[in-house]
């Protein structure tokens, strides 16, 4: 492929609908392959029409326009797009940095709030684990918590995984609790 052979693409993509400032021109791997041209601006109005032409005659043989998406998919682009900073240009990048800059604000002081209110280290807190706090709910409420926590830790298996071994921490914390309880209650029998 030549540069004539890309400002040749260029005006059949153009011709062919394509009308944004920002493309990407790829070249066929193979004879037997077409050319594409993809919009790739992800600014609003999001501009990400494609479309594919045959190299040998010059013709459009295939498009894809953004306007036919159906809802979920034009919502999945956009969420991707705000999500990576790109949908509004640099007022969406200033608003990301806002929210992560609040959102690590909010856990130190949540982990500051805590540690003013933390239990005594020689206190007893009613509820000290998650284990004990899981059984202190009814079968319906332990029922509904066990499936729920199924199902979220198979929609979103690194959030699965993370549960999952903070369970085993906890129960090994609970059972080192459990254990630090009996002992003072069997010396105080022995006596």
């Amino acid at each position: 492929a030549d540069s004539v052979q890309y400002d040749e693409v260029l005006q059949v993509a153009r011709q062919a609908g394509i009308n944004a400032a920002r493309l990407e021109i790829r070249p066929p791997r193979s004879a037997d392959q077409a050319w594409t041209v993809t919009e790739i601006d992800r600014a609003w109005p999001t501009q990400v029409d494609a479309v594919a032409i045959d190299g040998h005659t010059m013709t459009a043989i295939d498009q894809t326009r953004f306007a036919d998406f159906p809802l979920m998919a034009k919502l999945t682009r956009w969420g991707v797009d705000f999500h990576m900073g790109v949908l509004f240009g640099l007022p969406n990048q200033l608003a990301l940095i806002l929210f992560g800059g609040a959102l690590c604000v909010s856990i130190v002081v949540g982990y500051r709030l805590w540690w003013i209110r933390r239990p005594a280290q020689g206190g007893v807190s009613p509820v000290q684990t998650l284990v004990q706090s899981w059984l202190a709910l009814g079968w319906g409420g332990r029922l509904i918590t066990l499936i729920l926590a199924l199902l979220i830790g198979l929609a979103l298996p690194v959030l699965g995984i993370s549960l999952l071994l903070f369970i085993v921490i906890d129960v090994l914390r609970w059972r080192r609790a459990s254990a630090a309880q009996l002992q003072p209650e069997q010396e105080s029998g022995r006596l």
